[in-house]
Formats: structure tokens, sequence, C-alpha cells
């Protein structure tokens, strides 16, 4: 593995600056896709089924990791394994990887911009 390509929601004041601090501190290439700038990129990902309103995308060797386990990744990346085992975790960390979905959507909500679902 020598790089990996991140897809995000660039509307997203978290995600847009979680995975630019991926960026900055991971040890491999990565490459940052704002689904927002990039409608190609989001209409593949909804033609397969990827619900991208509820996680962002780590792509790695043509292989997709979501949700907690795509912040798990990035987080072990960037030098934070004990953060990472919180969202590895099968319950806890789902759990608490919809709690930050759900900051995203009040997020969205707060400042007027609009979730992916109204795109379909």
């Amino acid at each position: 593995m020598d790089s990996v390509k991140i897809v995000f929601d660039g509307d997203c004041f978290f995600c847009k600056n979680f995975v630019a601090l991926s960026k900055l501190k991971s040890q491999i290439r990565v490459e940052l896709v704002d689904l927002r700038q990039h409608e190609s990129a989001m209409l593949e990902l909804l033609e397969q089924g990827i619900d991208i309103n509820a996680s962002f995308v780590v792509e790695i060797d043509r292989e997709y990791l979501f949700k907690n386990i795509a912040m798990a990744f990035l987080l072990k990346q960037m030098g934070y394994s004990r953060v990472a085992w919180l969202f590895e975790t099968k319950i806890f960390g789902a759990a608490l990887y919809d709690t930050l979905v759900l900051l995203r959507r009040l997020y969205l909500f707060a400042t007027g911009k609009t979730p992916f679902r109204d795109y379909q």
C-alpha cells in the first residue's frame, strides 16, 4: 500500500479538516476527493449502493473502508493508535462513529448546507 484515496463531503467543516489533517500526518500518500466538487466520484459511489451521507470512504488498493473502520484506519496512519482502538471495537466504535455522523448532519442543517440525499 503506497497510497490511499479519501472521499469526503467538502461542505462538512469537521470532515474537511479531519481529512486534511490525515493527509498532513499520514506516512503514505493521501489523495483527497471532495464529493461536492467531483460529481462523477459521487455518482460512482451511489451506483455501488454506498450511503455517502453515513460515511466518508477510504479506498486502498481498490478496496473500500467505511464508517468506524475507515476512521480507525486513518487514525492509525496518523499515529493515534489508542484512539483508533475505540473506533475498532464493534459496538462502541459503530456508536461513536454514528454520533459523529449525527454531528455532521446537525452542522449541515445549522449552516444551511444540503445533505447528499437531496442530490439523488
